[in-house]
């Protein structure tokens, strides 16, 4: 029997010194250490002998004799039948590595001792770590970018919004978690009826395991809704099994009103670049001359006329004008500053107005310059203006200048300003008094123009 128990002994002991933990068995009183295996001399650095003279607290550089007898007082009362523990083991060269203990009290009512199992997880704590700086960095670039980002379990129900995501919803992700995303952002047409979810590009991600993008609509929290540009991602698994969906997604509201108005302004600036070109090709068809240079000084003005009416409407962005500053950029073009009367009030005219009206000053100061009062030194030019109950009423006067004639024939002038009028919407009024030409015109103020 004895024989046995030593063989038993012997095996047992082979097994402890082969263990791949460091296993150490220590007792009371001195508590100094009576085996130590191979795995934990090697880490140590210490021999057998060494060892020996040494005690567990001697090995922990963070834990005192008082730490360690306080630490091991339950396993000597009953309480537990062990204490597990992280701590740090000190190396003879005074180097330190992590480890994580198994301290076991086993007591024959002889000679009790302590087994300690112990583990060197300096690896895994830095493995843990490096996985901790990671997830933090992670963290950082999620909450911190503009990007909605949304993650999918199996189900398709939200485990993940980051806080874009919660900004574009309106949602805290307290309030999707557990449920599916479809249900909370995307489940109804803008028209307001029910969107069903096999009709969604974005949940066909995770049955279809392939990536999708497009553009959708989502539903906010408030009930408005709002169009996204979305990128879905199957999840996989280490064994290439699809467990999830990732879901990218940003508010493209206003692209979308950039794109609206991008596309007004190509269709307003088509449209008036064929107005333009079919007035200038009216003016070439119908504009007489007795002589090619004569055709040439007429058609210029006329076109210039048209030109500063285009450059004053692009400077206001299309807007419309002052009523003030299109009699003033005609009557300069061709009659002298100080020859120039103008008067009235501040008077907004649509885009519409502009165009015509700069025409009909260009007429009557080409008259003027050639004929009437700005054709000599002594003549003078007054233009005024009223605006009574949405009628603006603007009087060109002559005065000082040759003796009026009135025509014997209309021309081409004449009729563009009938033409022009009419597209105020007004009326034309002419009187050739003994003193110089009166011209009156009257049209409505645009509804959308007020007074400034």
């Amino acid at each position: 029997m004895n024989k046995s128990i030593g063989v038993t002994s012997e095996r047992l002991g082979r097994i402890v010194e082969e263990a791949a933990s460091e296993v150490y068995i220590f007792g009371e009183p001195d508590f100094y250490f009576r085996l130590v295996n191979r795995g934990a001399r090697d880490n140590l650095g210490y021999n057998s002998e060494e060892l020996s003279r040494l005690t567990p607290w001697d090995l922990k550089p963070n834990i005192s004799r008082a730490d360690f007898l306080r630490l091991i007082k339950p396993l000597q009362s009953g309480e537990v039948d062990r204490l597990d523990f992280d701590t740090l083991h000190q190396r003879k060269d005074g180097s330190t590595y992590n480890v994580s203990v198994k301290l076991q009290l086993f007591d024959d009512g002889d000679d009790a001792v302590f087994y300690a199992a112990i583990k060197d997880t300096t690896d895994y704590r830095r493995v843990e770590a490096a996985l901790r700086e990671t997830a933090t960095r992670l963290d950082v670039i999620l909450s911190n970018t503009t990007m909605a980002v949304f993650l999918m379990d199996e189900r398709q129900h939200c485990v993940f919004m980051n806080r874009a995501a919660e900004k574009l919803t309106g949602f805290a992700f307290a309030e999707t978690t557990g449920r599916p995303l479809h249900d909370v952002i995307h489940h109804t047409y803008p028209d307001g009826s029910p969107f069903p979810l096999s009709e969604c590009a974005i949940d066909r991600a995770f049955p279809e395991q392939a990536g999708t993008q497009g553009e959708e609509v989502f539903v906010h929290k408030d009930g408005s809704f709002y169009p996204v540009a979305f990128t879905a991602s199957p999840i996989y698994d280490s064994e290439a099994k699809v467990i999830g969906t990732v879901i990218e997604a940003r508010d493209i509201s206003e692209e979308k009103r950039n794109e609206e108005a991008r596309q007004l302004l190509m269709n307003e600036v088509d449209h008036r670049a064929r107005n333009v070109l079919s007035i200038v090709q009216s003016l070439t068809r119908l504009t007489r001359a007795d002589d090619v240079a004569t055709y040439k000084d007429v058609l210029a003005g006329r076109i210039g006329a048209l030109a500063r009416a285009q450059t004053s409407l692009a400077s206001r962005r299309w807007e419309g004008g002052r009523l003030e500053d299109v009699v003033r950029e005609e009557l300069e073009a061709l009659c002298p500053r100080d020859t120039v009367d103008t008067h009235g009030p501040e008077i907004g005219l649509s885009p519409e107005q502009v165009q015509p009206l700069s025409m009909l000053l260009h007429e009557l100061a080409t008259n003027a310059n050639k004929y009437g009062a700005c054709s000599n030194g002594g003549g003078r030019v007054s233009v005024t203006w009223t605006l009574k109950e949405g009628q603006v009423t603007l009087q060109w006067r002559e005065t000082g200048g040759p003796t009026v004639v009135p025509p014997t024939r209309e021309g081409f002038g004449s009729s563009l300003k009938a033409s022009v009028v009419r597209q105020l919407g007004g009326a034309l009024t002419r009187q050739w008094a003994t003193d110089g030409l009166i011209v009156e015109v009257a049209f409505p103020l645009d509804p959308l123009q007020t007074p400034a």
